[in-house]
Protein backbone atom coordinates (compact mmCIF):
# COMPACT_ATOMS: atom_id res chain seq x y z
CA UNK A 1 0.00 0.00 0.00
CA UNK A 2 1.04 3.36 -1.05
CA UNK A 3 0.66 6.46 1.21
CA UNK A 4 0.51 8.72 -2.83
CA UNK A 5 0.81 7.59 -6.78
CA UNK A 6 1.59 10.45 -8.76
CA UNK A 7 0.63 10.52 -12.37
CA UNK A 8 1.45 12.45 -15.19
CA UNK A 9 5.27 13.59 -16.60
CA UNK A 10 8.48 12.06 -16.51
CA UNK A 11 11.31 14.18 -18.29
CA UNK A 12 14.63 14.45 -18.69
CA UNK A 13 15.75 18.21 -17.81
CA UNK A 14 18.51 19.96 -19.10
CA UNK A 15 19.28 23.26 -17.33
CA UNK A 16 21.71 25.52 -18.20
CA UNK A 17 22.52 29.25 -16.06
CA UNK A 18 23.90 31.99 -17.80
CA UNK A 19 24.89 35.79 -16.80
CA UNK A 20 25.06 36.46 -20.68
CA UNK A 21 21.41 35.26 -20.87
CA UNK A 22 19.63 39.04 -21.09
CA UNK A 23 15.87 39.84 -19.71
CA UNK A 24 14.27 42.72 -21.76
CA UNK A 25 10.31 43.39 -21.71
CA UNK A 26 9.61 40.12 -20.46
CA UNK A 27 12.32 38.29 -22.95
CA UNK A 28 15.54 36.25 -22.16
CA UNK A 29 17.87 36.41 -24.94
CA UNK A 30 21.21 36.35 -26.15
CA UNK A 31 23.42 38.23 -28.71
CA UNK A 32 22.78 37.13 -32.24
CA UNK A 33 25.63 34.72 -33.66
CA UNK A 34 27.61 34.80 -30.11
CA UNK A 35 29.10 32.16 -28.30
CA UNK A 36 28.98 32.48 -24.51
CA UNK A 37 29.64 31.01 -21.29
CA UNK A 38 27.57 28.98 -19.20
CA UNK A 39 28.24 29.79 -15.28
CA UNK A 40 26.18 26.35 -13.92
CA UNK A 41 24.48 23.55 -15.74
CA UNK A 42 22.36 20.54 -14.91
CA UNK A 43 20.86 17.31 -16.07
CA UNK A 44 18.26 15.91 -13.96
CA UNK A 45 14.90 14.27 -14.35
CA UNK A 46 12.21 16.30 -14.45
CA UNK A 47 8.15 16.54 -15.26
CA UNK A 48 4.84 17.08 -12.48
CA UNK A 49 4.87 13.29 -11.55
CA UNK A 50 8.36 12.80 -10.50
CA UNK A 51 9.05 16.03 -8.87
CA UNK A 52 6.05 15.51 -6.65
CA UNK A 53 7.09 12.33 -5.74
CA UNK A 54 10.57 13.65 -4.71
CA UNK A 55 9.01 15.84 -2.07
CA UNK A 56 6.52 13.06 -1.04
CA UNK A 57 9.20 10.63 -0.54
CA UNK A 58 11.63 13.36 1.41
CA UNK A 59 8.63 14.08 2.83
CA UNK A 60 8.72 10.40 4.53
CA UNK A 61 5.59 9.02 2.09
CA UNK A 62 5.97 5.80 0.54
CA UNK A 63 5.24 6.58 -3.21
CA UNK A 64 4.88 5.28 -6.60
CA UNK A 65 5.03 7.41 -9.93
CA UNK A 66 2.83 6.20 -13.19
CA UNK A 67 4.31 8.06 -16.83
CA UNK A 68 5.75 6.96 -19.68
CA UNK A 69 9.39 7.59 -21.10
CA UNK A 70 11.13 6.20 -24.20
CA UNK A 71 14.06 3.68 -24.59
CA UNK A 72 16.85 5.81 -24.64
CA UNK A 73 19.70 7.48 -22.62
CA UNK A 74 17.71 10.21 -21.23
CA UNK A 75 15.39 7.71 -19.47
CA UNK A 76 18.24 6.26 -17.04
CA UNK A 77 17.88 10.25 -15.72
CA UNK A 78 14.32 9.57 -14.78
CA UNK A 79 14.84 6.18 -13.28
CA UNK A 80 18.10 6.96 -11.82
CA UNK A 81 16.54 9.68 -9.77
CA UNK A 82 13.73 7.80 -8.53
CA UNK A 83 15.75 5.15 -7.48
CA UNK A 84 17.33 8.13 -5.38
CA UNK A 85 14.80 9.24 -3.63
CA UNK A 86 13.42 5.48 -2.81
CA UNK A 87 10.65 6.27 -4.97
CA UNK A 88 8.63 3.11 -6.86
CA UNK A 89 8.93 3.52 -10.41
CA UNK A 90 7.41 -0.07 -11.55
CA UNK A 91 4.61 1.87 -13.03
CA UNK A 92 6.77 3.82 -15.06
CA UNK A 93 6.30 2.57 -18.62
CA UNK A 94 9.35 2.20 -21.57
CA UNK A 95 7.84 2.93 -24.90
CA UNK A 96 10.09 1.18 -27.71
CA UNK A 97 9.02 3.57 -30.27
CA UNK A 98 9.82 6.65 -28.64
CA UNK A 99 11.83 9.47 -27.04
CA UNK A 100 11.47 10.26 -23.72
CA UNK A 101 10.43 13.98 -23.38
CA UNK A 102 12.87 16.63 -22.01
CA UNK A 103 13.22 19.97 -21.77
CA UNK A 104 15.99 23.05 -21.82
CA UNK A 105 15.68 25.49 -18.98
CA UNK A 106 17.66 28.54 -20.03
CA UNK A 107 17.88 30.49 -16.22
CA UNK A 108 18.90 33.91 -16.34
CA UNK A 109 20.30 35.82 -13.42
CA UNK A 110 17.46 36.58 -11.49
CA UNK A 111 16.07 32.72 -11.49
CA UNK A 112 13.53 33.46 -14.46
CA UNK A 113 13.89 30.99 -17.05
CA UNK A 114 12.19 30.36 -20.56
CA UNK A 115 11.92 26.63 -21.50
CA UNK A 116 12.00 24.47 -24.84
CA UNK A 117 10.84 20.91 -24.63
CA UNK A 118 10.53 18.34 -27.32
CA UNK A 119 7.47 15.96 -26.32
CA UNK A 120 6.96 12.47 -27.92
CA UNK A 121 4.12 10.04 -27.69
CA UNK A 122 4.08 10.33 -23.87
CA UNK A 123 0.56 11.23 -23.01
CA UNK A 124 -1.20 8.60 -20.70
CA UNK A 125 -4.36 6.60 -22.06
CA UNK A 126 -6.37 4.24 -20.25
CA UNK A 127 -4.03 0.96 -20.93
CA UNK A 128 -1.32 2.09 -19.87
CA UNK A 129 -2.69 2.35 -15.95
CA UNK A 130 -2.07 -0.87 -14.12
CA UNK A 131 -5.45 -0.20 -12.55
CA UNK A 132 -5.56 -3.71 -10.34
CA UNK A 133 -1.89 -2.52 -8.92
CA UNK A 134 -2.67 1.08 -7.50
CA UNK A 135 -3.67 0.50 -3.95
CA UNK A 136 -2.50 3.63 -2.16
CA UNK A 137 -4.31 6.04 0.28
CA UNK A 138 -4.48 9.02 -2.35
CA UNK A 139 -3.48 9.83 -5.76
CA UNK A 140 -1.66 12.96 -6.95
CA UNK A 141 -2.61 13.60 -10.59
CA UNK A 142 -0.51 16.27 -12.70
CA UNK A 143 -1.05 17.42 -16.36
CA UNK A 144 -2.40 14.39 -18.23
CA UNK A 145 -1.43 16.60 -21.89
CA UNK A 146 -5.71 17.28 -21.91
CA UNK A 147 -7.15 13.44 -21.73
CA UNK A 148 -10.04 14.15 -19.36
CA UNK A 149 -11.56 10.82 -20.28
CA UNK A 150 -8.67 9.83 -18.09
CA UNK A 151 -8.90 11.81 -15.75
CA UNK A 152 -12.50 11.47 -15.16
CA UNK A 153 -11.97 7.57 -14.75
CA UNK A 154 -9.12 8.36 -12.09
CA UNK A 155 -11.56 10.12 -10.08
CA UNK A 156 -13.92 7.49 -10.35
CA UNK A 157 -11.65 5.06 -9.42
CA UNK A 158 -10.08 6.73 -6.57
CA UNK A 159 -13.73 7.77 -5.19
CA UNK A 160 -14.64 3.70 -5.16
CA UNK A 161 -11.32 2.85 -3.39
CA UNK A 162 -11.65 5.51 -0.90
CA UNK A 163 -8.25 7.55 -1.93
CA UNK A 164 -7.93 11.27 -1.44
CA UNK A 165 -7.54 12.69 -5.14
CA UNK A 166 -5.26 15.56 -5.86
CA UNK A 167 -5.11 17.47 -8.96
CA UNK A 168 -2.83 20.03 -10.73
CA UNK A 169 -4.10 20.98 -14.49
CA UNK A 170 -1.98 21.80 -17.20
CA UNK A 171 -3.25 24.30 -19.67
CA UNK A 172 -4.42 21.70 -22.25
CA UNK A 173 -7.05 20.76 -19.42
CA UNK A 174 -7.81 24.04 -18.49
CA UNK A 175 -8.94 24.75 -22.09
CA UNK A 176 -11.22 22.69 -22.11
CA UNK A 177 -12.72 24.77 -18.63
CA UNK A 178 -17.01 23.33 -19.65
CA UNK A 179 -15.68 19.61 -19.43
CA UNK A 180 -13.31 19.87 -16.97
CA UNK A 181 -15.40 22.13 -14.38
CA UNK A 182 -18.14 19.79 -13.57
CA UNK A 183 -15.50 17.46 -12.44
CA UNK A 184 -13.70 19.41 -9.57
CA UNK A 185 -16.06 19.34 -6.98
CA UNK A 186 -15.10 15.55 -6.63
CA UNK A 187 -11.54 16.72 -5.78
CA UNK A 188 -10.09 16.96 -2.52
CA UNK A 189 -7.19 19.20 -3.43
CA UNK A 190 -6.80 21.69 -6.65
CA UNK A 191 -3.57 23.51 -7.14
CA UNK A 192 -3.76 26.58 -9.48
CA UNK A 193 -1.39 29.44 -10.00
CA UNK A 194 -2.99 32.76 -10.70
CA UNK A 195 -2.90 32.69 -14.90
CA UNK A 196 -4.55 29.07 -14.75
CA UNK A 197 -7.35 30.28 -11.53
CA UNK A 198 -8.29 33.47 -14.17
CA UNK A 199 -8.16 30.92 -17.29
CA UNK A 200 -10.58 28.16 -15.59
CA UNK A 201 -12.69 30.83 -14.57
CA UNK A 202 -12.62 32.46 -17.34
CA UNK A 203 -12.09 36.05 -16.08
CA UNK A 204 -9.71 38.97 -17.69
CA UNK A 205 -6.49 39.00 -16.50
CA UNK A 206 -6.52 41.94 -14.21
CA UNK A 207 -10.07 40.59 -12.88
CA UNK A 208 -9.56 39.36 -8.77
CA UNK A 209 -12.66 37.84 -8.77
CA UNK A 210 -12.10 34.40 -9.28
CA UNK A 211 -11.73 33.43 -5.66
CA UNK A 212 -15.32 32.85 -4.91
CA UNK A 213 -15.68 31.33 -8.35
CA UNK A 214 -13.16 28.54 -7.34
CA UNK A 215 -14.77 28.21 -3.94
CA UNK A 216 -17.52 27.08 -6.45
CA UNK A 217 -15.81 24.63 -8.22
CA UNK A 218 -13.43 22.45 -5.50
CA UNK A 219 -13.72 22.29 -1.56
CA UNK A 220 -10.30 22.62 -1.14
CA UNK A 221 -7.97 25.30 -3.57
CA UNK A 222 -4.38 26.77 -3.25
CA UNK A 223 -3.79 29.44 -5.90
CA UNK A 224 -0.01 30.50 -5.89
CA UNK A 225 0.68 34.20 -7.27
CA UNK A 226 4.51 34.33 -7.36
CA UNK A 227 6.34 36.58 -5.22
CA UNK A 228 2.77 38.03 -4.17
CA UNK A 229 2.40 34.74 -2.09
CA UNK A 230 -0.26 32.07 -2.24
CA UNK A 231 -3.74 31.63 -1.03
CA UNK A 232 -5.70 28.52 0.42
CA UNK A 233 -9.46 28.48 -0.11
CA UNK A 234 -12.40 26.36 1.28
CA UNK A 235 -16.06 26.92 1.42
CA UNK A 236 -15.81 28.97 5.11
CA UNK A 237 -12.41 29.88 4.94
CA UNK A 238 -9.33 32.00 3.44
CA UNK A 239 -5.69 31.54 4.58
CA UNK A 240 -2.70 33.47 3.21
CA UNK A 241 0.60 33.53 3.23
CA UNK A 242 3.66 35.96 1.74
CA UNK A 243 6.73 34.41 0.08
CA UNK A 244 9.82 33.58 2.31
CA UNK A 245 12.47 35.99 2.19
CA UNK A 246 14.99 34.53 -0.51
CA UNK A 247 17.14 35.45 -3.38
CA UNK A 248 15.59 33.37 -6.40
CA UNK A 249 18.40 31.04 -8.40
CA UNK A 250 15.86 28.87 -10.30
CA UNK A 251 12.18 29.29 -10.78
CA UNK A 252 11.74 26.11 -12.21
CA UNK A 253 9.73 23.59 -10.05
CA UNK A 254 8.04 25.94 -7.58
CA UNK A 255 4.18 25.00 -8.39
CA UNK A 256 5.30 21.27 -8.07
CA UNK A 257 6.93 22.11 -4.71
CA UNK A 258 4.27 23.88 -3.17
CA UNK A 259 1.53 21.64 -4.15
CA UNK A 260 2.91 18.40 -3.29
CA UNK A 261 4.12 19.63 0.42
CA UNK A 262 0.78 20.71 1.14
CA UNK A 263 -0.83 18.05 0.43
CA UNK A 264 1.96 15.65 1.90
CA UNK A 265 1.13 18.06 5.17
CA UNK A 266 -2.50 16.79 4.70
CA UNK A 267 -1.63 13.28 4.38
CA UNK A 268 0.50 13.16 7.72
CA UNK A 269 -2.73 14.79 9.05
CA UNK A 270 -1.73 18.83 9.75
CA UNK A 271 -3.72 21.86 9.89
CA UNK A 272 -4.56 23.91 6.85
CA UNK A 273 -2.55 26.63 8.21
CA UNK A 274 0.25 23.99 8.63
CA UNK A 275 0.19 22.93 5.06
CA UNK A 276 0.24 26.37 3.79
CA UNK A 277 3.95 26.69 5.37
CA UNK A 278 4.91 23.38 4.61
CA UNK A 279 4.54 24.23 0.74
CA UNK A 280 6.33 28.00 1.26
CA UNK A 281 8.84 26.51 2.61
CA UNK A 282 9.29 23.65 0.66
CA UNK A 283 8.79 26.00 -2.72
CA UNK A 284 11.21 28.76 -1.55
CA UNK A 285 14.08 26.22 -0.90
CA UNK A 286 13.62 24.90 -4.46
CA UNK A 287 13.56 28.30 -6.11
CA UNK A 288 17.08 28.67 -4.00
CA UNK A 289 18.33 25.91 -5.98
CA UNK A 290 19.05 25.42 -9.83
CA UNK A 291 16.66 22.60 -10.76
CA UNK A 292 12.91 21.84 -9.97
CA UNK A 293 14.48 18.78 -7.50
CA UNK A 294 17.65 20.12 -5.86
CA UNK A 295 16.73 21.97 -2.83
CA UNK A 296 13.21 19.78 -2.18
CA UNK A 297 13.10 19.48 1.62
CA UNK A 298 12.80 16.70 4.02
CA UNK A 299 10.61 16.36 7.04
CA UNK A 300 13.28 17.01 9.27
CA UNK A 301 14.33 20.38 7.66
CA UNK A 302 10.57 21.11 7.25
Amino acid sequence: MFDVVTIGAATADIFVSSDTLQESRRLLSLKRSSKNEINRSLICSGGGATNAATTFSRLGLKAAVVAQVGRDPLADYVFTDLKKEKINANFVKKKSDEHTDFSVIFVASDGSRSIMTQRGDSRLEHNDLPWTKLKSRSLYITSLEGNLSLLEELIGFATENNMLIAFNPGSRELKQRRQLIPLLKYLDFLLLNRQEAQMLTDLPHRDSNFLPKLRQYSPLVAVTNGHLGARILTAEDSFFSPIANITPVDETGAGDAFGSAFFAALLHQQSLSEALSWAIKNSASVVSALGAKTGILTRSQM
